[in-house]
């Protein structure tokens, strides 16, 4: 019911534009979104990574610029990996202060990484450097995780 209410608010409100980077919303692209999303959440929760880098080429394979597809994938990652650091921390699994220390850390380099990344498209003009990182980031992050299961099958 709140697919159907969701897409019916969002066709709605779809106008023609000539922005560039605006999507212009059709029923088709709202079902290839939904089941994409799905999918992307099923597919990161069973390898335990945040949908963002599932969704991130998904988005923009349908059209948004880099700016706004890094944003989105960013907020999914902070919402899911918040709600998980938060449950381990509850289960008493996480000790409080090495979360916070890593917290902060993380926070810290996020915006040194932001700063960065924005440094270089305003020198270089290139959004597109958006795009070569996330796929950099996602061949390591394939690379890692095969070879952490290789590891783990020969040792057993």
């Amino acid at each position: 019911a709140l697919s159907v209410a969701g897409k019916r608010r969002v066709l709605g409100k779809s106008q023609p534009t000539t922005v560039k980077g605006h999507l212009a919303y059709t029923e088709e692209m709202v079902r290839t979104l939904r089941i994409w999303s799905l999918g992307g959440g099923v597919v990161a929760a069973l390898c335990g990574i945040g949908g963002g880098m599932i969704m991130g080429p998904i988005l923009l394979e349908v059209g948004v610029i880099p700016q706004v597809q890094s944003a989105t994938t960013g907020a999914m990652l902070l919402v899911v990996s918040t709600s998980t650091a938060i449950g381990y921390i509850v289960q008493g699994a996480a000790p409080l202060d090495y979360s916070m220390f890593f917290a902060c850390s993380t926070g810290i380099g996020a915006l040194l990484g932001k700063m960065c990344i924005t440094a270089m498209i305003q020198r270089f003009g290139r959004p597109s450097l958006v795009i070569f990182l996330l796929a950099i980031l996602i061949l390591v992050s394939v690379t890692l995780m095969t070879a952490t299961g290789i590891v783990k099958v020969l040792a057993s």
